[in-house]
């Protein structure tokens, strides 16, 4: 028993001590403490292939084309980091990335020959010189390797062109050269405005799936339904997109899309929204001051709502109806003794919302909420997690309207109370104002509107007939009385 103990142990040990023998660390990128600022740092990802992560160069290092190399990183060169013609050809790589580094020598044929290129990065990056035909940054990714590439993040990158307007990164051109991208992540990047009128839904970004466009200073953009494949759209500060093109409404052409992040576009609304497929939108950091009521009914799935530093003043009782899924939404404003905007009839209508306010939000103290403090001591029905008997509500001038006595509730004007408090100052009938929730609307459908428009304009046209009618009959009469008078003349 003990010998075949032992015959394991040996086995075990063989075999751990072939493996770090054949490991390309070991072997290819060995640690050196003399010069460990040249090094790159190496992880064995499989028997075949490894991740370089090289930090400090000043030139491009040694790679060996028998090696799979599933990540190679150079970042913080110690110079001028020159990437001239094929520097990087018959190489296996995945991904290459290239951050905080000053490029030179960048022609179209600097990233050629890379085999099984997936994904490419240059971040916070400037490029010194270009050798192009045109001398535009965007001919590099007419290299062949760019043909296989699924995802692109240019971030921060700074580059030297002679016409400087008219070399604008064009998007259209871009999913050209890249005709397998489904990753997308542009910022601070300038895109041209979009200009290209003939393009066809088949040729353009059919395959890509996640876009993120931050402060790319472009005033319109690709239409949106030709991207068919997006799950993900992310646009941070263009509010000019916003305004110059029906960006939201075209939203329901897009079938796939799951999430959308329009933070800083300066939005005061979103009343043309319609998504089937939907389920979590960032509207944080934009203009909007109330939420209407059947804001998000052509939005069924969404399940996140975002809403952070927005000038909310109301968020009607009404706004959910429709979804049935709705799980968390975030309304923080970041203003001290602020008042939530939210109806309070929301904590009943959705009792298990997860609402996040900050810790400076507070309910506002009216008989509407003394009504829900009642309804949950006499039913002991389930109410929002934010509620709670015990929390304080703000007293505000509305407050002063439903009270007792207004000069003894006036001292606690812009003051916290305590919820189970309130009785003690207003005077509540005990109707319930959170019934008949989602079953009627304030503002009367277009199509009664309508109907009404063309009442009025069959109601104008039976009175033009009607007058049309008087005045031939009066011409007919008076014909005939003058025949008559003629006919007496005459006799």
């Amino acid at each position: 028993m003990y010998y075949i103990i032992y015959f394991l142990i040996l086995i075990i040990s063989l075999t751990n001590a072939q493996s770090s023998t054949h490991s390309f660390c070991t072997q290819y990128y060995p640690y050196d403490s003399q010069q460990q600022h040249q090094q790159c740092e190496c992880e064995d990802i499989s028997p075949n292939a490894i991740s370089l992560k090289c930090t400090g160069h000043s030139y491009v290092p040694h790679f060996l084309p028998n090696i799979h190399y599933k990540r190679i990183e150079i970042e913080s060169c110690s110079q001028d980091l020159q990437i001239g013609d094929k520097t990087f050809a018959d190489l296996n790589i995945n991904t290459l990335s290239l951050r905080s580094c000053n490029l030179i020598g960048l022609n179209e044929e600097s990233f050629s020959k890379i085999n099984h290129l997936e994904k490419f990065v240059i971040g916070n990056s400037t490029i010194n010189s270009l050798s192009t035909s045109t001398g535009n940054f965007q001919d590099i990714f007419f290299s062949d390797s760019f043909k296989t590439l699924k995802s692109l993040t240019l971030k921060n990158v700074h580059y030297h062109q002679i016409h400087k307007h008219d070399k604008k990164f064009n998007l259209e051109t871009l999913f050209n050269q890249l005709p397998q991208l489904n990753r997308l992540e542009l910022m601070n990047i300038y895109l041209d405005n979009y200009r290209y009128h003939n393009i066809t839904t088949t040729t353009v970004g059919q395959h890509l799936t996640y876009l993120k466009l931050i402060s790319t200073h472009q005033t319109s953009l690709l239409p949106i339904e030709y991207l068919s494949s997006l799950e993900s759209l992310i646009l941070y500060r263009l509010p000019e997109v916003f305004r110059t093109q029906p960006l939201i409404s075209s939203i329901k052409k897009l079938k796939k899309l799951k999430y959308i992040d329009f933070t800083q576009n300066q939005l005061v609304n979103i009343d043309d929204l319609q998504s089937q497929t939907i389920d979590q939108i960032d509207l944080s950091s934009n203009l909007i001051e109330t939420i209407d009521e059947y804001t998000f009914e052509h939005v069924p799935k969404l399940r996140i709502l975002t809403l952070t530093k927005n000038p909310l003043q109301s968020i009607d009782k009404n706004a959910f109806c429709g979804i049935e899924n709705l799980t968390r939404l975030w309304i923080n404003t970041e203003k001290q003794l602020h008042i939530s905007p939210l109806d309070n009839c929301i904590l009943l209508s959705h009792p298990t919302l997860d609402i996040k306010l900050d810790a400076y939000t507070k309910f506002q103290c009216n008989c509407q909420l003394v009504n829900i403090f009642h309804f949950k001591r006499r039913y002991a029905k389930e109410i929002n997690r934010l509620f709670k008997p015990e929390q304080a509500c703000i007293v505000t001038n509305n407050t002063i309207i439903e009270a007792k006595n207004s000069q003894q509730i006036m001292k606690f004007l812009n003051h916290p109370i305590n919820i189970f408090e309130l009785d003690n100052f207003l005077n509540c009938s005990l109707d319930n104002q959170c019934s008949r929730l989602c079953q009627e609307r304030k503002l009367k459908p277009t199509t009664t509107t309508l109907s009404s428009n063309k009442l009025q304009k069959t109601n104008g046209n039976v009175q033009k007939k009607t007058t049309s009618l008087s005045t031939s009959l009066y011409s007919f009469f008076s014909y005939t009385l003058f025949l008559l008078l003629f006919a007496i003349l005459y006799l």
